[in-house]
């Protein structure tokens, strides 16, 4: 599968798409993007950055498209094309194995991935698709439930526990934001902290959402479930609850994913048309996209892709713990990185992460950052 022509033969184009917008906008979004338009036409990807795919059911993502395409214009024509929607297979197997050879082909031609009206379920698949590419990935998930379970009752998990425990599996670091106590078993935020991954409650990030920033930096894949936005502003989702982030604050971290020059696939999930019988939630999805897009086309190029080297360097000493922190800050964007060594000082080796200012005061305070001790341990 080396060409545009040969991934297209997992796609069904989208069709005739009703488009919803304001007789004031004169350029809309549609206009800008390459649609797979028949199944006998070709869509040159070479131009494309940012690759638009529907998954699951059709109309879910036709309708997300109808709100997206009328909204305002970004970025240059061409460089965010539409496959339209994915192909079932003969077997629910045979679908899963298809989309995780097309999401490892598009990573390999360095495409940032949008998938639509997907599942959370979904999630293996996508992981299936990094491990090929040969590299530790990072995953972050917006929703208002944890997944993950203890090892004897892996079997009510949907998605998660395969992912964590997957023996061949390339995922290094992991972080949930957005879930809500009363939704949860207590053991679900345990066994997240036994395995050193972060989360993050809903209340804390409303206190400060800059904190969601970093997360978005440090990651490769995001699935965000529209059910992590509040009933009253999205109706139309799978479990939707009367509390959870605004529209603004899901505006916000989807362009924190787009900002993110590490992200390469975004998964908006949870979308059930049959319960948005206005169109609201469809319109929310499409201004995430919207905003992703906007942090996509206003990305830096920053650390890994500029020597961290040329940032201000700060250390902080911190004697009772016997440990030296390293920071950085971008003269360009005032976005913070820290350095982490390996524990084994054999390897004479370390990791830089994306971090917050916070993280720095708090190593002011004498206090070791969270952050900074989950990687440390799980190096």
């Amino acid at each position: 599968m080396n060409s545009s022509t040969e991934i297209l033969l997992y796609f069904e184009p989208p069709g005739r798409i009703p488009i919803v917008t304001d007789d004031r906008i004169t350029s809309a979004l549609g206009s800008n993007i390459a649609i797979h338009r028949t199944k006998k036409s070709t869509l040159n990807l070479r131009k494309a950055k940012i690759v638009l795919i529907g998954t699951g059911n059709p109309l879910a993502a036709n309708q997300i498209r109808s709100y997206l395409f009328g909204l305002s214009a970004l970025m240059a024509k061409g460089l965010v094309a539409d496959l339209g929607n994915f192909r079932e297979g003969k077997t629910p197997a045979d679908t899963r194995a298809g989309l995780a050879d097309v999401i490892t082909e598009l990573g390999k031609a360095g495409k940032i991935v949008v998938l639509l009206g997907t599942g959370m379920h979904l999630m293996p698949v996508v992981g299936k698709a990094y491990n090929r590419l040969e590299v530790p990935f990072n995953l972050t998930v917006v929703d208002s439930r944890i997944d993950l379970m203890s090892p004897e009752n892996s079997d009510k998990s949907l998605y998660l526990n395969e992912m964590v425990t997957d023996p061949e599996g390339r995922l290094f670091d992991f972080c949930h934001l957005g879930h809500q106590a009363y939704l949860n078993d207590p053991l679900a935020t345990d066994r997240l902290s036994e395995l050193l991954f972060d989360h993050f409650r809903l209340g804390i990030l409303r206190d400060d959402l800059r904190e969601a920033e970093p997360v978005m930096r440090n990651s490769d894949i995001a699935f965000f479930s529209l059910s992590s936005v509040r009933q009253p502003e999205a109706p139309g989702t799978t479990f939707p609850s009367a509390i959870g982030f605004t529209g603004e604050e899901a505006c916000q971290l989807a362009r924190y994913a787009g900002l993110s020059d590490r992200l390469t696939l975004l998964a908006l999930t949870d979308y059930e048309p049959a319960r948005d019988t206005s169109g609201q939630t469809a319109g929310l999805a499409a201004q995430l996209i919207w905003f992703f897009l906007q942090g996509v086309s206003q990305r830096k190029a920053e650390y890994p892709f500029t020597d961290i080297k040329d940032y201000q360097k700060y250390t902080v000493n911190l004697a009772q713990s016997g440990h030296e922190l390293v920071f950085f800050k971008s003269p360009l964007s005032n976005r913070w990185w820290m350095q982490v060594p390996y524990p084994d000082p054999k390897y004479q080796r370390s990791v830089i992460i994306a971090c917050s200012l916070r993280d720095y005061q708090t190593a002011c305070d004498g206090d070791i950052p969270d952050r900074w001790l989950n990687t440390y341990r799980r190096l």
